[in-house]
């Protein structure tokens, strides 16, 4: 359904589905002062584009280094990713 995010069966990272493992290889390349690591796929949403939504573990690049876990959202539009910068929302 449109707009609706449609869950996904978490069966760990290995297994994660290959338009989501696409979408989180493609997002952050040249991305500078911050790297992620998947720690859950959650699912995807039909919007202007195909949402991917992710809790991720976040290090931002700062002296010390500041650590912790976001959920965020990939955009796929037009065959490209991006990272949707104010999905980012810290958890923990």
């Amino acid at each position: 359904m449109f707009g609706q995010i449609e869950l996904e069966n978490f069966i760990g990272l290995t297994k994660m589905p290959q338009e989501a493992a696409s979408a989180w290889e493609d997002a952050f390349e040249g991305l500078v002062g911050a790297s992620y690591i998947p720690l859950a796929y959650l699912g995807k949403q039909q919007v202007n584009g195909t949402l991917y939504h992710f809790i991720a573990g976040q290090t931002l690049i700062t002296n010390p280094p500041i650590r912790r876990v976001v959920k965020l959202a990939i955009l796929k539009k037009d065959g490209e990713y991006r990272l949707v910068g104010d999905s980012i929302e810290v958890i923990a």
